[in-house]
C-alpha cells in the first residue's frame, strides 16, 4: 500500500505493520491507523506515521534509552489492546522536535503502548508515577 507521509513523501509500506488505534490518540480521535517508519542513520528515533493524513506523523523513540522507567500497565490497557504476555508489548514514546535537535523534548508521562502481535495501541497516561510530560533529551538518567 502507498501513503503520503510528512518526512518521506510518497511511501510504500506493508498493511500488515499497521498500528491501529480504537479510539485514536489524544488530540488526533480521528486517527486510528498508523505505521511506524524508520529515521534513516538513527537507529534511536522512529516516526509514528497516520495512513490516512499525511501531516500527522510524530518523531517517536523507546522511552527505556533514557535511565530507568518502570510502570505497569492497567488492566483495562492489557485488555483493550489483548495483551497475552510481555512479549506482545512495545513501548514507544513521542518526542517534541525543537532546534537545535538537542533541546528537544521526550513525553515520559504518556507512553504509547503497542501490542506486536495484534496491531493494537493505545496512549496512556500514567498516573501514579511521577515522569515529566517533556524530559529533555539531553539530560542524562
Amino acid at each position: 500500500m502507498n501513503i503520503q507521509t510528512a518526512f518521506f513523501g510518497e511511501t510504500t509500506i506493508d498493511e500488515k505493520g499497521l498500528i491501529r488505534f480504537e479510539h485514536g490518540l489524544p488530540g488526533f480521535d480521528d486517527e486510528r491507523r498508523f505505521v511506524i517508519l524508520p529515521l534513516e542513520g538513527n537507529d534511536a528515533f522512529h516516526v509514528l506515521q497516520s495512513v490516512d493524513t499525511e501531516q500527522v506523523a510524530f518523531v517517536v523513540t523507546n522511552p527505556f534509552l533514557f535511565g530507568e522507567y518502570t510502570f505497569e500497565i492497567d488492566e483495562a490497557t492489557v485488555h483493550a489492546l489483548g495483551i497475552e504476555g510481555e512479549e506482545d508489548v512495545a513501548i514507544i514514546s513521542i518526542v517534541t522536535v525543537k532546534e537545535p535537535f538537542d533541546s528537544s523534548t521526550v513525553n515520559l508521562k504518556a507512553p504509547v503502548i503497542l501490542n506486536t502481535r495484534t496491531g493494537k495501541g493505545k496512549q496512556v497516561i500514567l498516573d501514579k508515577a511521577d515522569y515529566p510530560i517533556r524530559r529533555p533529551l539531553a539530560e542524562k538518567g
